[in-house]
């Protein structure tokens, strides 16, 4: 008699696994059979597939998931089982005061890779390899030493321990003559133990999905620990079962039998052309995808995402579409698992009110984290949404773009300085509530996480006007039973190990990337998403290292990569799959196979999103040409600075919206410092140092500590060097030297009449440094940190800084200007870069400037914005005004 059977994963699973019990046991029989499936909704499933069949009598029908679930209710008043938020609590607890007696750096995260090694015992022996082996066995024996202590004090059970000694018990106390089917394969030794004892009884069936037996003999025997197949291989090695005594369970039924009972050829079976055997055939690596002939797979679609952004829209959209009962969503990335909680989760806006309400703390009120928690839908502060969003919105652009600040006294000198204000009591008054609301987590250093906890929801509460301890649903549930787990637990935490905890746990319930995928269920839903998905994820783990996995009898990562790939080919079998992937990815192998037999992608759902996406009327948009008044021109480019110059010949449009309407385009949150900023702060230093003011190095000091932008250590470090490789190139120069020094140059119109101008324009020349020579010539000099603009460029005419610089220099000194020069301050040295050829392009400019100036003083010339600037521009403010990419 047949005792091992494989069928495929597909929507008529229960059906046939319904049809099989009805031909095969007498109906007085059916009671007595106990089928184990693996996960709860299989339970619900095969019910439902035996109502269908209008069945009264019915089996007993439990999952591996919970085994022992009747046997923890029926035992409630004896055996306690440890709440799994207190467990994960009290071996976070352990890895914190592991690493403070040890001077260690293990992750909290590593909390979710121990709870597999809590039921062995004490690792025997050394480790005879590195230090680092060495410690994770301490820490492991330490772990297994210590847990078992700590259960007793509580006096509770682990869940793990519990259910291992229930499967044991069942195993011991089996029934020679009761009927027993199991479904799957378990992931483990005690279900190998399991199934090997249900193969042994008389009565006992093993049903094994999406078996592969059209695999040659030697392909079989060979099979690599990554391939999809092995761990079904694994078990039945284990169970002694040649694969060639396994049949397929609606050939069972039938009374067909099987081809796999007439022997396997050597040769791999021809394909028929089912969606099933296309799928073998693209998860089997060994299997030759030139012998597939015509045909494709209807029922999976690979859409190709140009952005998380998109991907996470695209996969919404099919939820909504499908309904959200239908869809198992598998999330593998986890930045677009963080995007995608945004669209799709009820619970969004409480999680999110509990991650920025201590983030502010744990950030020193950083603005970003401020902002975040004030523009919370959930805080309004008794304001009407219209007024609150008002005074939200003055706030953010007077004072935290326009200040830096770093911490809660800052941003409270800024709001008292700042003049523009007209909403300035109103935001002291919510920075106060909010410092008051603060209040009682601001006090709370090294104490119990039940105490920091609760002043945290305390905080939340008041913030929100939302008690979320009375909370329904899934929040609520999170919320009380992470408060009652934080009660009796001795870590003692700051805010900073608060919110790392809080967190770890948030993401594990709300935003977890696995959903669980390790938990293998036989019921179809009709949609699969696998959202994310390039490659096989990467099961290394520093600490479970293949010695630590050996040491364990646990599976090592290339099995690991197998049983992922055998869950992942059972999914497929599902009536619709849809595969969401990123272009700028590399494309997983088992992609590029399933691409062969893929139909023409439609992509419905991307041509969707595009068409909601779109807005119903489009205004066109063109090139941006303002033509101010020529009062205008004439008032605002009376004087004007090189670099105002430099601007207009450029980008003209730029020039218009920084000079003429002064628009100056606003800093980020949290601004930190760049080059730019640097180099101001070096030019400033360097101009005191040559003034003889103090020293170099004590100058710099005061300069950089006392600076607004609060530059880091980092910057320090290099302004050091610079200064260093300045002192010693300086030393040797013995010229006289005007530093920051501004010079003048008129430039006359012959057409004063026509644009109404009574006097010239005067160009206006700061330079950085410059050097009189004995012979009655002079050097211009530009400090430069970055990359200068070369000798080519400068000729263009699109860099004339130092051009114009040198005409204002020799008209206001009278003398001869012999060399133009960038110094580049680099680390180790002074490069100095001198200009050739510069000569001529003065004489160029000087020529040219009063009819370029003249034309723009003209009401008809308008300020064009063009593209083909860009490529001169390093930066370019204003580009969101040109909006190029709309009109080009």
């Amino acid at each position: 008699m047949r005792k091992v059977f494989t069928i495929n994963v597909d929507a008529s699973f229960f059906d046939v696994l319904v049809q099989h019990i009805f031909s095969e046991y007498e109906r007085k029989e059916i009671p007595q059979i106990k089928i184990i499936l693996p996960c709860k909704r299989d339970v619900i499933a095969l019910l439902g597939a035996f109502k269908s069949c209008s069945a009264i009598i019915l089996p007993e029908i439990v999952s591996l998931e919970n085994i022992d679930e009747e046997d923890l209710i029926l035992n409630l008043d004896r055996v306690k089982v440890i709440n799994p938020t207190k467990r994960t609590l009290l071996l976070i607890q352990f890895i914190l005061e592991w690493n403070k007696k040890n001077n260690d750096n293990f992750p909290i995260d590593l909390v979710y890779s121990l709870p597999s090694l809590l039921q062995y015992t004490q690792i025997e022996g050394d480790y005879q390899l590195d230090e680092h082996s060495k410690k994770v066995g301490n820490f492991i024996n330490l772990l297994i030493k210590t847990w078992s202590k700590t259960l007793k004090g509580l006096g509770v059970i682990d869940i793990l321990k519990y259910k291992n000694d229930y499967i044991n018990n069942m195993i011991n106390f089996l029934q020679k003559d009761q009927h027993m089917i199991f479904i799957g394969i378990g992931k483990g030794e005690i279900y190998k133990l399991l199934i090997k004892a249900i193969y042994d009884l008389p009565f006992g069936k093993i049903i094994l999905p999406n078996l592969n037996l059209k695999m040659n003999e030697k392909d079989w025997k060979s099979l690599d620990k990554k391939h999809y197949q092995h761990c079904l291989k694994d078990l039945l090695d284990y169970l002694k079962v040649d694969r060639r005594d396994v049949s397929f369970l609606s050939e069972a039924c039938s009374g067909v039998i099987p081809v796999s009972s007439t022997g396997m050829t050597e040769e791999r079976a021809g394909i028929t052309g089912s969606p099933e055997e296309y799928l073998d055939y693209i998860f089997d690596t060994t299997a030759d995808l030139s012998e597939v002939g015509g045909g494709s797979i209807e029922n999976i679609e690979v859409i190709t995402c140009d952005s998380r952004e998109e991907e996470a829209q695209v996969t919404s959209l099919i939820i909504n579409n499908e309904g959200y009962e239908n869809v198992s969503l598998f999330v593998f990335d986890k930045l677009l698992a963080d995007r995608m909680a945004c669209t799709i989760s009820e619970n969004y806006s409480y999680i999110t009110l509990l991650f920025y309400s201590i983030e502010v703390l744990t950030s020193n009120w950083n603005s970003v984290a401020l902002l975040s928690l004030l523009k919370h839908s959930l805080v309004t502060f008794g304001y009407t949404q219209e007024e609150y969003t008002r005074i939200l919105s003055e706030f953010e652009i007077e004072v935290l773009r326009s200040f830096n600040t770093n911490g809660l006294k800052d941003i409270i000198n800024a709001i008292n300085t700042c003049k523009k204000l007209r909403h300035k009591e109103d935001i002291l008054i919510i920075i106060s509530k909010l410092k008051i609301i603060f209040n009682p987590l601001l006090y709370l250093v090294n104490y119990p996480i039940f105490d920091v906890a609760s002043a945290h929801l305390q905080c939340v509460n008041v913030l929100s006007n939302i008690n979320f301890l009375e909370l329904n649903g899934e929040i609520g549930n999170f919320t009380r039973d992470f408060l009652n787990a934080c009660e009796d637990v001795a870590i003692k935490c700051s805010l900073e190990s608060y919110s790392q905890i809080l967190i770890l746990f948030l993401k594990r319930q709300f935003f977890s990337p696995e959903n669980n995928f390790d938990k293998f269920s036989l019921y179809q839903n009709k949609v699969v998403i696998l959202a994310g998905f390039n490659d096989i994820p990467n099961f290394q783990n520093p600490f479970l290292s293949a010695l630590n996995r050996e040491k364990f009898n646990l599976p090592s990562v290339q099995e690991e990569q197998g049983y992922f790939l055998y869950t992942l080919r059972n999914l497929f079998g599902t009536g619709k799959v849809y595969i969401t992937r990123l272009v700028s990815d590399r494309k997983s192998i088992l992609l590029r196979r399933l691409e062969v037999l893929l139909q023409e992608p439609k992509y419905p759902y991307r041509n969707w999103l595009r068409i909601l996406n779109t807005p119903e009327c489009i205004v066109p948009c063109t090139q941006p040409m303002p033509k101010p008044q020529a009062k205008v021109r004439e008032e605002k480019m009376q004087v004007m600075s090189c670099s105002a110059v430099e601007k207009l010949v450029r980008n003209p449009y730029s020039f218009y919206v920084e000079y003429i309407l002064n628009l100056r385009q606003l800093k980020d949150l949290n601004f930190k410092p760049s080059i730019l900023e640097f180099g101001t702060m070096v030019h400033n230093i360097l101009v005191r140092y040559l003034r003889n003011e103090k020293s170099l190095m004590s100058i710099a000091r005061e300069i950089f500590s006392s600076n607004r932008f609060h530059f880091s250590n980092m910057w320090w470090v290099r302004l050091q060097r610079i200064i260093q490789s300045f002192v010693e190139f300086d030393r040797t120069g013995n010229n006289h030297v005007e530093l920051e020094r501004e010079f003048s140059y008129p430039i006359f119109h012959d057409q004063c009449q026509a644009t109404r101008m009574t006097e010239e324009i005067s160009l206006a020349a700061r330079c950085d440094r410059v050097e009189y020579l004995s012979n009655e010539q002079v050097t211009i000099i530009d400090y430069k940190l970055g990359s200068p603009p070369s000798n080519e460029e400068v000729m263009s005419g699109f860099f004339p800084q130092l051009i114009l610089q040198a005409l204002a220099v020799e008209y206001t000194t009278k003398k001869e200007v012999s060399e133009l020069a960038y110094w580049k301050l680099d680390y180790d040295k002074i490069k100095v870069i001198a200009l050739k050829d510069y000569r001529q392009k003065m004489h160029e400019f000087q020529n040219i400037l009063p009819d370029f100036l003249s034309n723009y003083l003209r009401d008809t010339t308008p300020f064009i914005a063009s593209p083909y600037f860009d490529k001169f521009l390093r930066f370019n403010s204003y580009k969101q005004l040109e909006r190029i990419e709309e009109w080009l």
